[in-house]
């Protein structure tokens, strides 16, 4: 596994060629990282099984790669743009889908060993970095492996919806959960599918529970699905606020924030739109306007605030339907992933014994962190981040954590645990 994992003349080929493509328009965009997803998610299977993986299949990525690199950049802007519809276009930032696949193609051709070597040349302090999570983690099998998805395990991408999962991300993920875990779980603020983590992750089946809306819903590896129970006059509540939403998007003001980050994530018991990117592509004084019109529509829509939490994020806005705290109806929270591992935990009986690990990369992660520490006998911690407040914050929480720069760098510690 560790040298190349190519042949040229095997029987096993690529069998979802992709052509080089003129892309024009974010449909077209998006319709290629379909395609990507398409190959990869069988490319990962025959490495996790050993099996060789024909050039073919490299040859295809090189024709995403190379179709991706090749569309329209504006003379006075420098950025690439694509068209909306019409003659509408918008800038779009590819650095997520041209690095991605550029790793995945040197991944395929030069094997795990100088993958690796080639992540150490452009991430700082890489290897001390890598060294010191794999000698704290090392030996452990853990009972519960508990991460976020974006920030944390996957790099952050301009928009969700271009955000597949790169094959060696897959293969250190999938192997670790395999190797050194019992209950393997993703749980993350994206919802579960149509669009969410479903559409874009690539793990072979059975590999991962995987949770969207933060934990109100999930998938068991039995592929059996879940909920969080929500009263009817809720459901009424939210349907109403998404029905706001989507005539909010139409207005010609408003349309471009269904075209950045998040975009419209339609979730269960909660619902979020993108008002910022991390490419900062609107200006802060529409975003700062923008929000104030989705909290306009709430505040309308909810008066008393008793069934409604806004959590902004300077990125995303989160609408949170609330719960009932300990029966007290008097007593009101929004629902955070704490509440979703709780959840989750009582529906798949997990034990509390043995070492748990916990990841995340933003403060929506620390209920998760402080429920798993109040629920697990042993609970460690790796947060990708670089912010000192949130580092203090996890190790107060969990004395046996440490911090990571980059979700590359605990994916390596992932996957060298698993060898």
């Amino acid at each position: 596994m560790h040298e190349s994992i190519l042949k040229e003349h095997q029987l096993n080929t690529c069998t979802t060629p992709i052509t080089l493509q003129d892309i024009r328009t974010l449909k077209e965009l998006y319709q290629l990282k379909a395609e990507t997803r398409e190959l990869r998610e069988p490319v990962v299977r025959n490495i996790i099984k050993q099996r060789v993986v024909g050039q073919s299949c490299v040859e295809s990525l090189k024709n995403a790669l190379y179709s991706l690199e090749t569309i329209y950049i504006d003379d006075d802007t420098g950025h690439r743009l694509l068209r909306l519809d019409g003659m509408k276009q918008i800038e779009v930032d590819l650095t997520y889908e041209i690095r991605e696949l550029q790793k995945d193609i040197y991944y395929l051709e030069y094997g795990e060993d100088k993958f690796i070597d080639y992540l150490a040349k452009f991430i700082p302090e890489f290897r001390g970095y890598v060294n010191e999570g794999f000698h704290k983690l090392r030996g452990k099998h853990f009972n519960a492996f508990i991460t976020d998805r974006d920030g944390t395990t996957n790099n952050y991408c301009g928009r969700y919806r271009s955000s597949v999962q790169p094959i060696y991300n897959s293969v250190f993920l999938s192997r670790f959960a395999k190797n050194c875990c019992k209950y393997p779980l993703i749980i993350t603020s994206a919802p579960l599918k149509d669009f969410g983590i479903l559409n874009v992750s690539i793990n072979p089946s059975n590999t991962f529970v995987y949770a969207g809306s933060k934990g109100r819903e999930f998938i068991d590896l039995n592929e059996e699905f879940n909920s969080f129970p929500i009263d009817e006059q809720k459901q009424q509540l939210i349907r109403l606020l998404n029905k706001r939403m989507l005539v909010l998007l139409q207005d010609p003001n408003f349309e471009k924030f269904n075209f950045i980050g998040s975009a419209l994530q339609i979730k269960f018991g909660q619902t979020t739109v993108a008002r910022q990117d991390i490419s900062r592509s609107i200006k802060d004084d529409e975003s700062a306007a923008f929000l104030e019109k989705v909290k306009g529509i709430v505040r309308e829509i909810d008066p008393t605030g008793r069934n409604f939490r806004i959590e902004d994020t300077g990125l995303d806005i989160e609408i949170i339907l609330t719960i009932d705290v300990d029966s007290d109806e008097s007593s009101i929270k929004d629902f955070d992933k704490g509440d979703g591992l709780a959840f989750i935990s009582d529906k798949l009986n997990l034990t509390t014994s043995g070492p748990n690990l916990v990841c995340g990369d933003t403060p929506s992660d620390i209920p998760m962190l402080k429920k798993a520490v109040e629920m697990f006998d042993d609970v460690w911690a790796v947060f990708v981040t670089r912010d000192e407040k949130l580092t203090k914050q996890v190790a107060d929480i969990c004395p046996n954590s440490f911090t990571v720069p980059y979700p590359d760098i605990l994916l390596t510690i992932l996957g060298l645990l698993s060898l």
